[in-house]
C-alpha cells in the first residue's frame, strides 16, 4: 500500500513548537497543514490513573433535517435518520460516520454507509445552520453467493502518517465481511494509491496504535485484529494478527491517548443485564499476545464532586449537561481533541443528534 506521509517538523523542534511550525507550512502543503499533525502530540501533564470527565457542554450541530432525504432506501422510503457510528476531529474539521437502514431483520441486505464532515468551529459557535458535506461510501461484497452492501461503517480514526481517515465498512451482521478503507479528508473519497484491507468478520471499531498499525475490534469486541496495511497499493503485503479480547466491554469508538495507550468508549453489560456506558483507558500490548489491558475506567465528575463510571444507562433517560437522551454517552462516536483537553461524544443519530463535550482532568 502506498502511503502519503504528513509534513514532518524538524527533529530539533520542541514538541510544543510543532503545532505552530505546522501552521507556518500551510503555504507549502495547504491540505496537509490543515489536516495533519506532525510528530507526536504532547499529552498534557495528567495522571493516567486519575483521569476523569468534567463540565459537560452540549452543541447543536446545525445539520439540515432533510440531509438524508435523497438517500433513503427504496425499501424504506420513510426512514431518514442515519445511525451514528464514528466521530473524529482533524484540525478545524469534524467527521462523522453513520449507517442508514430499515429494520434489524434485513439490515444486512438493505443499508448504506456515509461519511460526513463540517467545520468544528461552526458547530461550536452556535451560529445556526452548518454546511455539512456527506458522501455515500457504500460498496458491495460477495459473501457466499450473495452480493451484500457494506452498509455499516465503523468508528473512525485519523491516520496522520498515511494522511487519511480510516473506516471499516462491513456487512451489517456479526461475523460477516469488512473492508477497511482509508479516505481523503478533503474529498471523502478513497485515498489515491492505497488499497483496502479485507477481514472476514464484522469490524465495528478501529484504533490506531502507537507503532502505526491499526487494531480492529469485531462485533461486541470479542476478537481483536492487529492490522499492518503495508506500503504497497495492493493487499499482498498486508499483515493480520487475530487474538481474543479478555475485556467484556463492547467498544464503539477509539482514539489515541499517548505512546502506549488508547481511549475507547463503549457499552458494558453488567450482572443486572443492563448496558451502561463506559470510557476506558487501555494499554496496548506491543507483542499482540495479551490484547489490550484496562488501565482506568474514566469516570464523570459530577457537580457534587462524586464520581460515576457508568456514563449513562441504555434505554433509560440520561442527562449529559443540558442534553436528555435515552442512550448512553458512550453509545457511538467518541474523539479526543488534539490538545488532549477535551473528549467529544456523539451518542444519538443524525441529523438531530447533538455533540457533547467534556473537559479531561485529573483532579
Amino acid at each position: 500500500m502506498t502511503v502519503r506521509l504528513s509534513p514532518q517538523c524538524p527533529p530539533w523542534a520542541p514538541r510544543r513548537e510543532r503545532a505552530h511550525m505546522l501552521k507556518k507550512m500551510a503555504w507549502l502543503l495547504p491540505t496537509a497543514a490543515l489536516h495533519m499533525a506532525c510528530g507526536d502530540e504532547e499529552t498534557p501533564n495528567l495522571d493516567n490513573n486519575a483521569l476523569m470527565l468534567a463540565d459537560p457542554e452540549v452543541f447543536d450541530i446545525g445539520m439540515d433535517p432533510n440531509l438524508f432525504a435523497s438517500d433513503v432506501l427504496s425499501q424504506y422510503p420513510d426512514i431518514k435518520d442515519c445511525h451514528t457510528q464514528g466521530l473524529e476531529l482533524v484540525g478545524d474539521q469534524i467527521f462523522l460516520s453513520c449507517t442508514l437502514f430499515g429494520t434489524t431483520a434485513d439490515r444486512d441486505q438493505y443499508s448504506k454507509s456515509f461519511l460526513l464532515k463540517a467545520k468544528l468551529s461552526e458547530v461550536l459557535n452556535h451560529q445556526g445552520p452548518v454546511a455539512w458535506t456527506r458522501r455515500d461510501i457504500t460498496e458491495t461484497a460477495t459473501v457466499g453467493n450473495t452480493s451484500l452492501p457494506l452498509g455499516h461503517p465503523s468508528g473512525i480514526i485519523y491516520d496522520a502518517k498515511r494522511g487519511g481517515i480510516w473506516s471499516a465498512n462491513a456487512v451489517y451482521k456479526a461475523l460477516s465481511h469488512t473492508r477497511m478503507t482509508l479516505y481523503h479528508p478533503d474529498t471523502l473519497m478513497p485515498l489515491p494509491g492505497t488499497a483496502a484491507v479485507t477481514i472476514e468478520d464484522h469490524i465495528g471499531t478501529i484504533g490506531l496504535i502507537p507503532d502505526g498499525r491499526l487494531m480492529g475490534m469485531n462485533w461486541d469486541s470479542i476478537n481483536l485484529y492487529y492490522v499492518n496495511p503495508g506500503d504497497k497499493s495492493t493487499a499482498a503485503d498486508d499483515s493480520l494478527t487475530q487474538i481474543a479480547n479478555t475485556l467484556t466491554t463492547a467498544y464503539q469508538d477509539c482514539d489515541t491517548w499517548d505512546d502506549a495507550h488508547i481511549l475507547c468508549s463503549g457499552l458494558l453489560k453488567e450482572t443486572d443485564g443492563i448496558k451502561y456506558g463506559r470510557l476506558h483507558l487501555l494499554k496496548v500490548d506491543a507483542l499482540d499476545t495479551q490484547g489490550v489491558q484496562l488501565v482506568r475506567e474514566v469516570p464523570e465528575k459530577r457537580t457534587d464532586g462524586s464520581l460515576r463510571v457508568r456514563l449513562g444507562t441504555a434505554d433509560q433517560e440520561n442527562t449529559y449537561g443540558t442534553y436528555k437522551l435515552t442512550r448512553t454517552l458512550a453509545n457511538e462516536g467518541m474523539a479526543i481533541s488534539a490538545d488532549k483537553q477535551h473528549v467529544y461524544f456523539f451518542p444519538a443519530d443524525l441529523p438531530a443528534g447533538k455533540l457533547v463535550r467534556y473537559r479531561i482532568t485529573d483532579r
